[in-house]
């Protein structure tokens, strides 16, 4: 009996997501979350997955993958199939694991990755790496760092961004440092079938500088992906005067958490947490 309540929850829960994927708009755009940082955006005729290959971590610090989930990703199945292009903000764990990147390129064999080159020499270090190299686009950066990559009509502008800072104290000096200083976070911007959206990865909320110069304040979005730091002082400065967009998703949630963060933002319209792995947001025109 409890094999086939799970079996039928499941079937409800498909049943569920191709009712409101069938929903035939004259153009819709769904974003489903997969973990932390993780979100797979797909339209009528394109798929980009977002630092969502990850998982393994010990420790519930972050919110990470069902092992379910990461076996559809790798192996290319329903609702994972067809990407167009995978991209990863920086190289840290809980957004990117290296041989599960190669393993999903090797299975997905016309995928490509959008990634810093920090993200890439990890991936060197990995077994079959020869093998899809010649799909992976490793991008060396500034400070200041503004490139546009189109893959099968999909623009995709990855912008250099300071990521969070984390201080620690140094053993030796007595002084304190920020770890996560040398960090190559990108934010994307991505323009899939006439629908603009923004995920920043793991951008810093006091880092106003970077927004002002890539002309967020002139810029229109459909949907936008920010740190939940962003919900600080600093951060609701750069909402308020840079960030127009008619949805705002706040992500790396801890574990949790949710209902602390969902009863912060209750009260205005357009901001939202996503609250289970596999849930989904429709966005239409």
């Amino acid at each position: 009996m409890k094999i086939k309540l799970i079996t039928l929850i499941i079937w409800v829960l498909l049943m569920n997501r191709t009712l409101i994927y069938s929903q035939d708009t004259v153009n819709s755009c769904t974003i489903t979350y997969i973990a932390n940082d993780g979100f797979l955006i797909e339209t009528n005729n394109s798929k980009v997955l977002i630092d969502a290959l990850f998982g393994g971590i010990n420790g519930n610090w972050c919110d990470q993958p069902d092992d379910s989930i990461s076996d559809l990703m790798l192996n290319g199945i329903g609702p994972f199939d067809n990407i167009d292009v995978v991209l990863i903000t920086h190289y840290h764990s809980d957004h990117f694991n290296g041989p599960m990147v190669i393993n999903f390129l090797r299975n997905n064999q016309k995928s490509a990755l959008i990634c810093p080159l920090q993200v890439d020499e990890v991936l060197k270090k990995n077994s079959g790496y020869s093998s899809v190299a010649d799909r992976i686009h490793s991008l060396q950066s500034g400070n200041q760092f503004d490139t546009l990559l189109a893959f099968n009509k999909i623009n995709i502008s990855a912008l250099r961004f300071n990521h969070g800072s984390y201080f620690e104290i140094d053993s030796v000096t007595g002084e304190k440092y920020d770890l996560h200083s040398d960090v190559e976070n990108f934010g994307y911007i991505i323009e899939i079938d006439e629908f603009n959206l923004f995920h920043c990865g793991d951008a810093s909320f006091s880092d106003k500088s970077h927004f002002e110069s890539y002309h967020f304040g002139d810029r229109d979005f459909d949907m936008v992906f920010l740190d939940r730091t962003f919900l600080r002082k600093e951060g609701q400065e750069i909402m308020n005067s840079l960030i127009h967009t008619k949805d705002l998703v706040f992500m790396h949630i801890e574990p949790g958490r949710v209902e602390y963060y969902k009863s912060i933002i209750k009260d205005v319209p357009g901001l939202s947490v996503f609250t289970k792995k596999m849930e989904i947001k429709l966005i239409t025109e």
